[in-house]
């Protein structure tokens, strides 16, 4: 079950500020009552509470009626979030063609290399790489990686296999427990080098993109775009996957 604080940090995610979060959580326990116990329960300055309360009225999360000249506040169904994401949803269908053109103009003028920080943008990227349907090529990969990716990867690896997506992996040789666990996995393949050689920085390849990362904390990813380079990178994988050993 998640936290208090879980909760309205999920509920921030998806547009929330941080009064309205606790309000909405505060009424749901509450069930109708007045803004003066909601500004005592959330400790939040009466006016505030107004301001926040008439903000969950329009996205129709919050209803009130008047008694005795009160309002009385209470939650809707909860089941009215997803409303609320699916109209934020159409919303952004909307903008991201143009988005898309201004990301493609600024890449044409900016080149096809970037450079990026921390675990999110690499698996932005993972996910980005199921659009070319195409195998997924990574090596190098340091036992320590799957760790960091822990709360991410399983999702990946679930979204590529439904898509079936093969990708082969070719890890440092200490990793013996994660190839046998990848090795289990439907349209996945993974094995090692023979030779004891470690390395903390992994390579990923599919399609025309090139993924160099450096596994530090945070990790630093870089990202190349040319189908030259990215078929350069795919000879050497081929290469070595001749020499890779299976447990």
């Amino acid at each position: 079950m998640a936290s208090p604080q879980e909760k309205e940090q999920i509920l921030q995610s998806i547009g929330f500020t941080k009064n309205e979060a606790k309000i909405y959580l505060a009424l749901l326990k509450l069930g109708t009552t007045t803004a003066t116990i909601i500004a005592k329960k959330t400790k939040i300055h009466r006016a505030n509470v107004y301001d926040a309360l008439q903000n969950l009225i329009q996205k129709g999360l919050v209803g009130y009626e008047t008694k005795n000249k009160t309002k009385l506040f209470h939650a809707t169904d909860p089941e009215n979030l997803k409303l609320l994401l699916q109209l934020q949803e159409k919303r952004l269908e909307k903008i991201i063609p143009e988005l898309k053109l201004a990301a493609e103009l600024s890449k044409s003028k900016a080149g096809e290399s970037f450079v990026y920080e921390g675990i999110k943008p690499f698996i932005n990227i993972l996910h980005n790489f199921l659009k070319y349907k195409e195998p997924i090529l990574v090596y190098g990969i340091p036992k320590t990686a799957p760790d960091m990716l822990k709360t991410y990867i399983p999702h990946f690896h679930k979204k590529r296999i439904a898509l079936k997506i093969p990708m082969y992996h070719i890890y440092n040789y200490d990793a013996i427990d994660r190839i046998k666990y990848l090795n289990s996995l439907p349209y996945t393949e993974a094995g090692y080098i023979e030779e004891k050689i470690k390395s903390s920085v992994s390579t990923n390849i599919c399609g025309p993109e090139v993924v160099l990362s450096v596994w530090r904390r945070p990790p630093l990813v870089v990202q190349i775009i040319s189908p030259q380079v990215a078929e350069s990178y795919k000879e050497y994988f081929h290469f070595l996957w001749q020499h890779v050993k299976k447990e």
